[in-house]
């Protein structure tokens, strides 16, 4: 990943999707916005306690850096779900987007996006169908298989092939600090097998520490999206408190970062 500046906004953003003049893409970090606390400063969430009215101006610098609207920021209600929901007509856009982890489309304008503080973003683009995919991953989305699900989304609704697809894999709570307890523990091994080795450093309080990036790419490769197609960010959100949102290190009402894929207006 690299992070750049174009006006006054810091974004991150995939170097194998930068490479296409018809798509634009993003991860934004802490950087840059009006709210404070546990907020501070570029929090685009509305669904924590922050100040609506910070929410809307963070979203509009942000729209400022990637020169688009701000309605063009599609952000589903997540839960930490499977569900994903396909666009195919710009008038449905906006609704039903309750329990939604994922926002699938081959519209042009519409800058589907996520918001996370320690769970996984992933962002899908295959450029041969123009077909774009935002997903959501915490642990439950993770052993529920929702980035596997998304790309067979694009394979049975816009006939991709696994080859053509993109897929990058956002900051989030790293392996090192991700402690778990039993019962992640235990739908983790039933999704994965314990010979996955995803779970890492068990202690005798049924503790252990997780490997969300490790999983949501044996994830992928399950469905025949090649290694080199897939691009990491390895960046940890607790680690790196300064850039980005971690609500284990803040707790639940704190900012979220975004993460969001666009397919250009021709």
């Amino acid at each position: 990943m690299k992070k750049t500046i174009n006006k006054s906004i810091p974004v991150w953003q995939f170097e194998h999707f930068s490479k296409f003049s018809s798509v634009l893409h993003y991860i934004s970090g802490r950087e840059g916005g009006v709210s404070d606390g546990n907020f501070d400063s570029l929090n685009l969430s509305a669904s924590v306690s922050d100040d609506n009215t910070n929410v809307e101006e963070n979203r509009q610098r942000l729209a400022n850096e990637l020169q688009i609207h701000p309605n063009d920021f599609l952000f589903p209600w997540q839960t930490h779900s499977d569900n994903i929901k396909i666009i195919l007509n710009s008038d449905e856009k906006r609704d039903n987007l309750t329990d939604t982890d994922g926002i699938v489309t081959n519209l042009t304008g519409i800058c589907i996006s996520v918001l996370t503080a320690d769970c996984v973003p992933l962002i899908f683009y295959d450029p041969s169908k123009q077909v774009i995919g935002a997903v959501h991953s915490g642990w439950r989305g993770t052993v529920k298989g929702i980035a596997g699900k998304m790309v067979q989304t694009f394979i049975s609704e816009f006939n991709s092939k696994p080859a053509d697809i993109l897929v990058g894999i956002g900051p989030s709570i790293g392996p090192d600090v991700y402690e778990v307890g039993k019962d992640v523990i235990e739908e983790v091994q039933k999704t994965f097998g314990k010979e996955s080795e995803l779970i890492l450093n068990e202690k005798k309080n049924n503790k252990a520490y997780l490997n969300l990036w490790k999983a949501n790419r044996i994830l992928l490769e399950h469905k025949r999206i090649p290694p080199e197609n897939i691009e990491k960010a390895y960046i940890c959100t607790y680690t790196d408190q300064e850039y980005f949102f971690s609500a284990r290190r803040l707790g639940k009402d704190c900012g979220r970062f975004g993460a969001g894929i666009m397919l250009k207006r021709q």
